[in-house]
């Protein structure tokens, strides 16, 4: 029973210790092999492009998104506007928006089916090989989809590439906190995984995909709370890489209250078990040992906050039953070391993203708060939806958009 509670301890422990030591060094190695894009065109000319947003009651942001997209700098290029059944005239906003430019079509809907469904549809109903998804509330750079044609022509296995969400609302605390989650977090774990190839999650905010990739891999999945990352996942045991552009940068609105992270976050990990429940045991395959790293990561981390709750509750009984296990000089230790190795990773991550967000740094200062306060609502946010999604697989309804959210909170 010892050595079961010390195996405990030092997994609590270890954990995150490794996996940050592992995301510092995956990112300082695409960094110093694999950054570097100058948008080459590809041999043969530039192909064409789609660019699909999915839309629903967006009145509030489309106008400056559909803005966005027509300064995009591409030669042959389709935007197709996918409204799903907006109530609030989202369909006209974007077609005033739209000026009557003929690269950009609104494709209105009446009847709301769900994000995954009308993402369906904009495939079937895109012209080109290569589509890009964006959300209705970003704006996208102009020279992203150059870049992300650029890095996706360098291999024909490769179906789908993440492009680089950066924070636009920035005045708040928690706004703050989730610069640091982009760099440190997403940045770090998304240079890591396309240093071989197996990125685990192209999100929906930017992600340029091969068209027959998707087709053949059945598309978006409308009973899953994470399209993207069951997509993600589907392609990758179909055997087809992924991989990141760091250059190819987009702007979003992040959750600005606390109510509609937990709802984000809550959506994320619901959407991460049912992952889980679905392929897990696909995933752990041998012949899907490439797989092995994304699949023993998300395993870890959810494995690690329920260990963690099982060491403080062990060690509060302990206390109680009068053998005190030393958890004061073991917990001041701990807290050192992952202080440490939370604030070299956030400065390498910051470091890393300075040429794409020069005032990302100030977000540095924010540091102390980030591995108390936020890492627990994502622990939480686990507890609560991602451990019991993992047993029980999707829900037996169709999922369709979130209805109380903030802007960004999608």
């Amino acid at each position: 029973m010892r050595l079961a509670a010390l195996l405990l301890v030092a997994f609590v422990a270890l954990y995150p210790v490794v996996t940050g030591a592992y995301w510092i060094a995956g990112g300082l190695v695409f960094r110093l092999r694999d950054e570097r894009n100058e948008a080459a065109e590809p041999e043969g000319g530039w192909p064409g492009l789609s660019i699909l947003v999915p839309a629903y009651n967006e009145a509030a942001v489309i106008a400056s998104c559909v803005d966005a997209l027509r300064a995009v700098d591409y030669p042959e290029l389709e935007v197709l506007i996918l409204d799903d059944g907006s109530a609030d005239g989202t369909p006209e906003v974007a077609g005033q928006a739209a000026a009557g430019d003929p690269r950009v079509e609104v494709v209105p809907d009446p009847v709301n089916r769900g994000k995954a469904d009308r993402l369906n549809a904009g495939f079937a109903r895109a012209t080109h090989e290569l589509v890009i998804v964006t959300d209705a509330d970003t704006h996208l750079h102009p020279q992203a989809p150059k870049l992300l044609v650029s890095r996706i022509s360098r291999s024909p296995r490769t179906a789908a590439i993440a492009g680089a969400p950066h924070v636009t609302n920035r005045r708040t605390v928690l706004a703050g906190l989730q610069i640091l989650e982009t760099a440190s977090i997403i940045g770090l774990i998304r240079r890591t995984q396309a240093v071989i190839g197996h990125v685990g999650v192209v999100a929906g905010v930017l992600g340029l995909f091969r068209r027959d990739a998707v087709l053949s891999a059945g598309g978006y999945d409308g009973a899953m709370a994470t399209e993207d990352i069951d997509l993600s996942w589907r392609l990758l045991l179909a055997g087809w890489q992924t991989t990141y552009e760091p250059k190819a940068l987009v702007g979003m609105e992040v959750p600005a209250t606390l109510r509609s992270l937990w709802a984000q976050r809550s959506r994320w990990a619901r959407g991460q078990g049912e992952v889980m429940h679905k392929h897990l045991a696909t995933a752990l395959r041998w012949r899907n040992r490439h797989m092995w790293p994304i699949a023993f990561e998300a395993v870890g981390s959810l494995a690690w906050v329920y260990a963690l709750v099982v060491a403080l509750v062990a060690a509060v009984v302990n206390e109680l039953a009068g053998e005190p296990f030393p958890i004061l000089g073991f917990g001041l230790a701990w807290g050192i070391a992952i202080a440490v190795v939370a604030m070299i990773q956030l400065g390498l991550a910051l470091l890393i993203e300075r040429p794409y967000d020069q005032r990302a740094l100030v977000g540095y200062l924010l540091g102390p708060l980030f591995p108390i306060g936020y890492w627990t609502i994502t622990a939480f946010a686990a507890l609560r939806n991602e451990g019991p999604a993992t047993v029980s697989g999707p829900r037996d309804r169709r999922v369709v958009w979130d209805l109380e959210r903030d802007r960004g909170a999608g």
